[in-house]
């Protein structure tokens, strides 16, 4: 019961963007009572601030351990991930957008804008009764870190591009391709779109 409690706290905090309190929530409840569910947390703290310069690797090496730990519920393992993948990676693309709209009502030069298709499987509500405590992060990106800004829209672009290309590589490499959840995830494509015209 304790435990559930504060995988909800936990949970909360990373929507909240407290990376570090909701870190240290999921720590102490995987110390107690090591769990796939708090080596997930972890693994989300991570993968929510990669904008801010966290390795990719990071991120994996707390998903490796929740699968480790918890073999015969891997698949549950591998959705959850994928799903939050998934909404990172639509988050990236409203940032950048977000950003756009701002450099045109200031009347800025805009070189290329984003576009996402395939992202209505996020619309679906959560239903992985395993790991309960992260319907409570949502499905709109809600907690999830920003890039730098005053880099400049064409280094954001760029370092967008580069996070984006990093979570479909570290996916691709350790998780179940044939899986309904990656199928769902490889759906989605992100289209550059310049003043010259379309660039993927």
């Amino acid at each position: 019961m304790l435990d559930n409690l504060e995988l909800y706290l936990a949970a909360s905090a990373l929507k909240n963007k407290r990376h570090s309190a909701a870190f240290e929530q999921y720590r102490k409840v995987n110390a107690r009572n090591e769990s796939a569910e708090a080596l997930l947390g972890m693994c989300f703290c991570k993968l929510y601030q990669l904008a801010q310069g966290i390795a990719i690797d990071e991120v994996i090496e707390y998903y490796k351990k929740a699968k480790l730990i918890e073999p015969t519920n891997q698949a549950a393992i591998e959705e959850a991930f994928i799903r939050r993948c998934q909404i990172v990676k639509v988050a990236y693309v409203n940032f950048y957008n977000e950003a756009l709209q701002q450099q045109i009502k200031e009347n800025k030069k805009v070189t290329a804008t984003l576009l996402l298709t395939g992202s209505n499987l996020l619309e679906e509500p959560f239903d992985n009764k395993l790991f309960s405590s992260f319907a409570e992060l949502g499905n709109k990106g809600e907690g999830i870190t920003n890039f730098d800004l005053s880099v400049g829209m064409d280094k954001f672009l760029k370092e967008i591009l580069f996070k984006l290309n990093e979570i479909d590589t570290a996916l691709r490499m350790n998780v179940n391709q044939s899986s309904k959840a990656f199928q769902a995830y490889t759906q989605m494509e992100i289209t550059v779109i310049t003043m010259e015209g379309f660039k993927k």
